[in-house]
């Protein structure tokens, strides 16, 4: 495991110590990375371990070590490049505080497998009203690491809504199918006139993270995802590449490190500096002072019927 891998731990945002053992959220990231590179499936090919909707898109069941399912597809080694890129998407995410599905390039007995621990007892957003708190502010904080992997195809069935101890809602994300972190540049970048993006593919799916839908929002809804946007730096990204890419079976492995690195660090330094050019702190005494009107006037309205009545 790399040294330069900062030890960094997702939040408390999941409280129920079950559901984060299952996502692995009480590791740092190196141990994650360890854990991934260790994994141990058995069963493989039960189907009785995955979802009908699972089954037509060609995966089938494993179960892990603990006894957790997982959904697993047989690939060739022509894929095998851009699921350790998906994968780097899937460890970026986790660094950025995002709960996300394991997805991962499994190499067991000799075959290559596309790997992702099935999320159980769980609802895609679609079935929730994801416009309105707390989801809109979730989904606001996400456009983020999307426009960081340069992922223009975000729809309903990739974010699946579970439920805590105390039955707040929280995301989790799932698929990388569609990543890009070789293109060099900034594919996606940001209007000059209004908060939104120019994308080079346009795609259907994109509602939920469509830029006007997060217009109202402030400063401070996005600030502790800028945070730690902040703290990621040169050798933590390129310490998360190698620590995916070692031992690996790939050609030229050190470049795409390299690539993906530099690509990373320019998007996201990118969008730290457009983020916080169109959204601004929010004015606590301008909402005083609207707060106030609007008593005043709810005031005035009951002092009125009280003389008429």
């Amino acid at each position: 495991m790399s040294g330069e891998i900062k030890n960094m731990r997702l939040s408390d945002q999941v409280k129920d110590t079950a559901m984060r053992k299952y996502l692995y959220l009480d590791l740092d990231i190196g141990e994650l990375i360890d854990r991934m590179r260790n994994l141990k499936l058995t069963d493989i090919g039960n189907d009785e371990h995955a979802p009908f909707n699972a089954k037509v898109r060609g995966y089938t069941g494993a179960i892990d070590e603990e006894g957790n399912p997982w959904l697993i597809k047989e690939v060739g080694l022509a894929e095998a490049q851009e699921l350790r890129i998906q994968e780097i998407a899937y460890f970026m995410d986790f660094i950025l505080n995002t709960p996300a599905a394991p997805a991962i390039l499994l190499n067991y007995d000799g075959r290559l497998y596309r790997a992702t621990k099935h999320v159980i007892n769980a609802m895609q957003i679609s079935s929730y009203n994801y416009m309105e708190p707390p989801y809109i502010k979730i989904l606001a904080n996400d456009l983020l690491n999307r426009w960081l992997f340069f992922d223009e195809d975000r729809n309903p069935n990739n974010y699946l809504v579970k439920h805590d101890l105390d039955d707040s809602p929280y995301i989790v994300v799932i698929d990388y199918n569609k990543v890009d972190l070789e293109t060099e540049g900034m594919k996606i970048w940001g209007l000059e006139n209004k908060f939104g993006w120019h994308r080079k593919e346009k795609t259907r799916f994109l509602t939920l993270l469509k830029p006007g839908n997060f217009d109202n929002l402030c400063l401070e809804d996005f600030e502790s995802r800028l945070q730690l946007f902040d703290t990621i730096d040169e050798k933590t990204i390129s310490g998360i590449c190698q620590a995916a890419f070692v031992g690996d079976i790939l050609e030229d492995a050190e470049a795409s490190c390299k690539k993906i690195t530099n690509n990373l660090l320019v998007r996201k330094n990118y969008l730290t500096e457009y983020f916080r050019k169109w959204f601004i702190e929010r004015d606590e005494t301008k909402e005083k002072e609207i707060d106030d009107r609007y008593a005043d006037l709810g005031q005035s309205f009951l002092d009125y019927y009280k003389r008429e009545s």
